[in-house]
């Protein structure tokens, strides 16, 4: 066993100086990689605990070396001052503290607000150690570094890091600063840097460039943020490797810029078909031997450039199908494409992405699946179950004995709303480790966005370390107790309703069921984005949920989780209520009944307003904040301007007027409601009501081109200054306002309706 003693090393005894409140003492140790770790976690504890209140203890810690491992042990001294974690590493130790201020200080760090408010005087602990059943805790989609990450300053970064190391995350993805290696590498191909800086993307938008389904979408891509990424990539490596993160880095996937044939005009390129009216991007033949060529330097150059832990993750057909469904073909890509990496990293594994299976399984047949996969040695893939929560794969036995991680993916696009699947996340991870077939290797969490729900990736977490499923009665129960820090039992009452409803889901939805509120409004609205309207829930638990925790804000009205969840609750009853507004806006427009229309109309401009006013509270929920994050990048004024165009974009049109992606990655902000949604559907009331005026059809094409004009120009605009970054209004006052002109409506007439239709479905699927 080896650690750190106070007195021994420098790193240690500032902790002890700043970390006021208590003591973060090691073993003795002589320096080797473990040194490293255990001063990482004694930072990470300093830094969690720096605003925290209450009795801290003196933290021993140690990493065994000795052990392969994924376990943690913590204790304390008979009198509760001094508690001991040990672990095989890094993560191990960090998910120990994390498991001693959920279990034992009744705490919560989310990214929705952290309760810190430790016991006043300590406590004997007993000795409690667990090993993990699975290899890796793996974390991140590719899409995270759009919806999420995009504009991330390193502060930001590195309270996600410790989030990661806290909930067992040794596997995370790494795609920062890539580009700079792609520049590397097309200029030893002999590409200048001119010709390749139109390949990529904006900032908002380079994950789907980096996975080739668009090229140079709301760029071109500032040599300033490139080089800033690069330097921001060094800082996040340095910081993961320091917990004894295992980190995969990005692979070659076969998307080349276009002007690749110009300098190699003998190059088998094909250019693909077009993705959500975007121009199709270009593939290079994995069989050209240029493949390998640059598959090959790619790897040398970043594993130069970052050094490597020798996992690279490339996904070449990410909802695009190969040219050709030959299982011979399809056999020697995969093959190429593994040899690309260990012609280079002879210890190289590839990690994939199984999303391919789930989104295009008809192309994706048994034997086309089996001879992609099984042309790559066991040991040298790791297949991501990328959707495991609703739609795993492993239960189809496509992954054909190869390795896989289980995820849950949870989130689209970074959609508002509660949602959840956590039946579903208890026993899934369980049930395919319990099977003799199934080669699992991990846990892990896979959203597109995150920021959302934070019981979900909770209980995720805790599936790292489980092999078996907890009473989520009881966990529920125990999370509402150090969401909040006291055990309150409206708030154990409201949860339990909230477990029982939307974090039941059943469906096999995308996500959260959407927001009217974020549509663009019309008169039949069947989706918002991609979110579907379904309501799987009984609507009155909801409303019974959001009664009993306001009733309980005399008490916890001062806890910043409490008025997260309040905020998430409020926004869901008035999701729900919208849904009769609009009902009762189209029923009067189709009778023609003006009074009734203007009625309804106020309704909606009433509550679109009262949400807007709710969600700006928070400091996470400002769309003034995405903004302001995104100018804080920029050196000049064309890259302000560029920023502020990615970050609007993304949020609201995504792409072309013509494409299927509008509203995508909606979200409920402040600034974005009022600003934004308000107006289309001001737009969409002027249009009907000026049918009604005239007692003339309405005309859907024109009011199309009315409200795209609406979406484009909000994108274009420039007015940063209008959309605060800083909250404003008190959240429990705002909430009770709205409870006072809501509850009576709540549950809505049509969300019962929808809720009943989905009953009845569910008794015919039965049938």
């Amino acid at each position: 066993m080896r650690g750190t003693c106070v007195t021994a090393k420098l790193a240690c005894a500032t902790a002890v100086i700043f970390a006021v409140m208590g003591v973060v003492s090691c073993y003795a140790k002589t320096p080797t990689a473990a040194d490293d770790q255990v001063d990482a976690v004694a930072a990470l504890i300093q830094r969690v605990l720096a605003t925290s209140s209450g009795f801290v203890p003196e933290f021993v810690l140690g990493v065994d070396e000795g052990s392969s491992d994924f376990y943690f042990s913590l204790w304390s001294n008979q009198n509760g001052t001094i508690v001991t974690i040990e672990g095989n590493s890094g993560v191990a130790l960090a998910s120990g503290f994390h498991w001693w201020l959920k279990y034992s200080a009744l705490c919560s760090i989310s990214w929705l607000g952290d309760q810190l408010v430790l016991p006043s005087e300590p406590s004997y602990i007993p000795f409690y150690s667990v090993t993990s059943p699975y290899t890796f805790g793996y974390y991140m989609n590719v899409c995270t570094l759009g919806y999420s990450t995009s504009w991330w300053s390193w502060t930001r970064w590195e309270r996600e890091i410790d989030w990661m190391a806290m909930n067992g995350v040794n596997f995370p993805l790494a795609f920062v600063g890539q580009e700079k290696v792609w520049q590397d590498v097309y200029t030893q191909l002999g590409i200048p840097a001119e010709d390749i800086n139109e390949f990529f993307g904006g900032p908002a938008f380079l994950p789907w460039q980096r996975m080739g389904n668009v090229d140079g979408w709301a760029g071109p891509l500032p040599q300033y943020w490139i080089d800033s990424q690069y330097n921001l990539q060094l800082q996040i490596l340095e910081r993961m490797r320091s917990f004894g993160m295992t980190v995969v880095l990005p692979g070659f996937a076969g998307h080349v810029p276009s002007v690749l044939t110009k300098y190699y005009p003998d190059a088998s390129v094909t250019e693909l078909g077009s993705w959500n009216a975007f121009n199709g991007t270009f593939f290079l033949d994995p069989l050209d031997p240029l493949f390998v060529q640059i598959g090959s330097l790619f790897v040398s150059t970043i594993s130069t450039t970052y050094g490597t832990d020798h996992f690279y993750n490339c996904d070449p057909f990410n909802e695009m199908d190969p040219p050709s469904n030959d299982t011979d073909y399809l056999s020697s890509v995969s093959q190429t494409i593994y040899s690309s990496m260990s012609v280079s990293d002879p210890k190289a594994v590839w990690v994939l992405q199984g999303w391919f299976l789930v989104n295009s399984p008809d192309f994706w047949l048994p034997a086309q699946a089996e001879a992609f996969l099984t042309a790559v040695n066991i040991e040298d893939l790791i297949v991501l179950d990328l959707y495991g929560e609703v739609k795993p794969v492993w239960e189809e036995n496509l992954f054909y004995g190869r390795q896989f991680i289980w995820n849950m993916l949870h989130n689209y696009g970074g959609r508002p709303g509660l949602y959840g699947t956590l039946p579903r996340v208890a026993n899934g991870p369980v049930n395919a480790l319990n099977n003799a077939s199934a080669f699992i290797v991990g846990v892990g969490y896979t959203p597109e966005g995150i920021e959302t729900n934070p019981i979900a990736y909770d209980l995720t977490s805790e599936m790292i370390w489980r092999n078996k499923a907890p009473d989520l009665d009881d966990w529920v129960g125990q999370y509402s107790v150090r969401r909040y820090g006291v055990d309150n039992k409206n708030a154990r009452t409201a949860w339990s309703l909230l477990q029982n409803s939307v974090y039941n889901c059943t469906t096999s939805q995308h996500g959260a069921t959407g927001s009217l509120v974020g549509a663009r409004p019309d008169i039949n609205i069947t989706k918002v984005g991609h979110s579907t309207s379904s309501i799987y829930w009984d609507p009155a638990d909801v409303c019974n949920a959001w009664d009993l925790l306001l009733g309980e804000s005399d008490v916890l009205q001062n806890v910043t989780t409490y008025q997260y969840d309040l905020t998430d609750l409020t926004a869901q009853v008035l999701s729900d209520v919208m849904l009769d507004y609009h009902s009762d806006l189209i029923n009067a427009f189709n009778a023609g009944d003006s009074t009734s229309f203007e009625t309804a109309a106020s309704q909606i401009t009433k509550l679109i307003t009262d949400m807007d006013q709710l969600v700006s509270t928070r400091p996470m929920y400002l769309v003034g904040k995405w903004i302001s994050d995104a100018m804080s990048w920029a050196t000049d004024d064309s890259t302000s301007l560029l920023y502020q165009y990615n970050a609007r974009l993304q949020i609201t049109m995504w792409g072309l007027p013509e494409s299927d992606l509008n509203d995508y990655a909606y979200k409920l902000w402040g600034g974005l409601v009022s600003g934004y949604f308000l107006p289309r559907w001001e737009t969409f009331i002027d249009s009907l009501r000026l049918s009604i005026g005239n007692s003339t059809a309405w005309d859907h094409d024109e009011y199309t081109n009315q409200v795209i004009a609406v979406e484009q120009q909000w994108s274009l605009e420039t007015d940063f200054e209008n959309y605060p970054s800083t909250p404003s209004g008190d959240t429990v006052q705002v909430a009770t306002e709205i409870y006072n002109s809501y509850y009576s409506q709540c549950p809505s007439k049509v969300s019962q309706l929808l809720h009943q239709q989905y009953l009845e479905s569910i008794k015919m699927n039965k049938k």
